[in-house]
């Protein structure tokens, strides 16, 4: 039996030789064997399994918060929660659907999390343990619907601007000629394929990031567990009080906070020296702290909260209306035209699906029509 290879450990260079400590072994040394049965991944989950056991009950279950439904979680265990069918399937160079690239590399990391986390509680530090624990912030912060959802928003409003200029210069190609006038109103749907290429520029900003950064773990001493959810990396200038807070500032002061499970806190600071590892730990009493950071986490949530009991409920129900996401605007008309975005908090956007067959098409104009869009073809009709 063979061995795939660790594409992190292909990407990462000398940055990903890093000694073991113990037990702990750095992510970039993992290689995954195929699992043998020949079957496709079809079931991606964007926050790891792995990570929620970290708030499983003895029962090995958590509560599950849906936005639409925050006063009412259900008890569900990690794997029936937080995932998507083919959600990191892609195309490869021969044209055929690879269900296990971006899966595998999830894994090599997941393999080592929970010796990771038994070294974190039992206080230990070391460039692996530091190294286990940058790459869980880098790939929480990527794989998720936040992120991913963000990048495919931007790309619908650059595709819908530059159709719009066309139409405005007298360009329209003929094939769109019949949304002319109205192509505020047509739905911009785009390949989900395009934002995992997204992913690879976030890995980068969070590295990025951590060379600013000093880090410390926060070991939960009261009896509030801290919740997490599916965008449990949570970046904003700590001097912005929290109902004025723009997410993911960090032009000056940064703080990140990412819960590890339901009591420990991997806390960043632009505070903390030195940058890029984990450099103490600290034990928490306070209760109000405790809350603090919960509410931080509710406010980045996005579609699904995890916590080990009730005690954030009234949290969740707070903020499950409300999801880091950017706001765009358009400058500038005809060739000269830019779009400026920024990260900000509101509405949870809704994003037009991916047409592309046929049939998908055809449902999409019926429905268009239904809602009062009438195409004019530029013919008689039958």
């Amino acid at each position: 039996m063979t061995d795939r290879r660790n594409a992190f450990a292909e990407q990462f260079g000398h940055w990903g030789r890093v000694p073991r400590d113990g037990d702990v072994l750095p992510f970039s040394m993992v290689s995954l064997a195929p699992d043998g049965t020949g079957h496709p991944k079809k079931k991606h989950h964007y926050i790891s399994a792995t990570y929620m056991e970290g708030w499983t009950a003895e029962d090995g279950r958590v509560w599950a918060y849906r936005p639409d439904e925050p006063a009412d979680p259900h008890r569900s265990h990690p794997l029936s929660i937080g995932y998507r069918k083919h959600y990191y399937s892609q195309t490869n160079e021969t044209g055929e659907r690879d269900d296990h690239r971006w899966e595998d590399l999830w894994g090599c990391i997941e393999t080592v999390w929970q010796a990771t986390l038994r070294a974190v509680r039992d206080k230990r530090l070391s460039p692996a343990i530091s190294f286990n624990l940058l790459g869980m912030v880098a790939v929480m912060r990527a794989r998720v619907p936040a992120a991913r959802e963000r990048h495919e928003l931007l790309m619908a409003h650059k595709l819908r601007t530059e159709v719009k200029a066309a139409e405005a210069l007298g360009v329209l190609p003929d094939d769109l000629k019949i949304y002319a006038g109205r192509l505020d109103e047509v739905p911009v749907g785009i390949n989900p394929e395009q934002s995992l290429t997204s992913m690879r520029e976030d890995f980068m900003e969070s590295g990025d990031l951590a060379f600013r950064l000093g880090f410390e773990v926060l070991h939960n001493a009261t009896d509030i567990p801290f919740l997490t959810s599916d965008n449990p990396v949570c970046v904003y200038d700590p001097r912005e009080p929290v109902h004025a807070r723009t997410p993911y500032r960090t032009a000056e002061q940064v703080e990140l906070l990412f819960p590890l499970d339901a009591g420990m806190m991997l806390r960043g600071s632009t505070k903390l020296a030195p940058t890029n590892r984990l450099v103490r730990h600290r034990r928490v009493s306070d209760k109000a702290r405790v809350r603090r950071h919960n509410r931080t986490i509710a406010q980045f949530g996005y579609r699904l909260y995890v916590a080990q009991d009730r005690s954030c409920d009234p949290l969740v129900m707070q903020y499950a209306e409300s999801v880091p996401t950017v706001a765009v605007s358009v400058q500038g008309s005809g060739r000269e035209f830019s779009i400026v975005w920024d990260h900000c908090f509101g509405p949870r956007p809704r994003l037009s699906q991916y047409i592309d067959t046929p049939e998908k098409a055809a449902r999409l104009a019926r429905k268009m029509e239904e809602e009062g869009f009438y195409f004019d073809y530029g013919g008689t009709g039958d």
